[in-house]
């Protein structure tokens, strides 16, 4: 088969990751800085942010682009929560917070031991119902992403994890600007770290919500990985400066789909799962794939 342009294989595997005439397909554009693509099945739309102009967008699955939050509070990364409900990271609000079935919107987090959170940026969830996210100080640093001026009330940067019971940890606490994550299995967590050390860690997770690092698994180049999530077979979709760079589950590169921006966060979804949603600075887009997300 061969493959768009914008399709570049480095295995002969990559070819069978997308159908005949795939290609990506922008979807919005204007936007600043879009991030934190979550597909909600309930409500049959994808939902990702416009960080830097402070609101949300859904795209539906009957193809309308609609303003979904305006302001939004500067959220950033989304998840589904264990009963389907978007879980949104808060820059404004230095919180994590859940959206109820009804809209109402629930503070699921905003301290650790006395001090309130930093900017919590993306989150992912664990098969034991916990929350994992991380907490840089982006939000902090930067005005355009809510950053107030306020300071640092946590000596970190660091990983939380909120457990189902609503107890809060910080079980990482190694990393320097720790950013987008997700599970390759109930013990295996991939952390991208974007400050000094660039690359993609993995932390050996225990059943008790401990972490502990096992190395660097892969880098990207040109750029760095900010957001990245898992296919059903354990391969590795991770966004790059250059489009979205695909890779083995022990981190081997197999090709990446190029863009024209950088590309920020990726997300599984559409009506049959098999739908690739991409945040790449000022544009929102969709490649199909004949993958789906990884369930734990």
């Amino acid at each position: 088969m061969t493959l768009h342009p914008a399709l570049q294989a480095t295995h002969p595997d990559f070819h069978a990751l997308f159908p005949p005439g795939a290609a990506p397909e922008q979807l919005g554009s204007g936007h600043t800085w879009t991030e934190g693509p979550t597909y909600v099945p309930a409500r049959q739309r994808v939902i990702y942010s416009d960080v830097r102009q402070n609101r949300t967008w859904a795209y539906t699955d009957a193809g309308q682009l609609l303003e979904e939050l305006n302001p939004s509070d500067y959220q950033n990364g989304h998840t589904l929560d264990a009963q389907g409900r978007l879980i949104a990271c808060s820059h404004g609000a230095r919180a994590l917070l859940r959206q109820e079935h009804d809209g109402r919107w629930t503070t699921l987090a905003t301290h650790f031991e006395g001090g309130r959170l930093n900017s919590p940026n993306d989150v992912a969830l664990h098969p034991d119902g916990s929350l994992w996210f991380t907490d840089p100080t982006y939000g902090l640093d930067k005005p355009e992403e809510g950053g107030r001026g306020e300071p640092m009330e946590i000596p970190g940067r660091w990983v939380f994890r909120l457990s189902p019971d609503g107890t809060l940890t910080a079980p990482i606490r190694d990393r320097h600007k720790p950013n987008g994550l997700a599970f390759a299995s109930p013990d295996t967590l991939l952390l991208a770290d974007t400050g000094e050390n660039p690359g993609t860690y993995r932390y050996r997770v225990t059943p008790h919500g401990e972490a502990t690092l096992e190395g660097l698994h892969f880098t990207v180049s040109p750029g760095k990985t900010d957001g990245l999530r898992l296919d059903e077979q354990g391969r590795i979709w991770s966004s790059a400066a250059d489009g979205v760079h695909v890779l083995t589950p022990d981190g081997q590169p197999l090709g990446r789909v190029l863009f024209p921006e950088t590309v920020s966060n990726v997300a599984f979804g559409g009506p049959d799962g098999t739908t690739l949603f991409v945040t790449a600075s000022s544009g929102f887009w969709r490649v199909p794939t004949t993958t789906r997300a990884l369930t734990l």
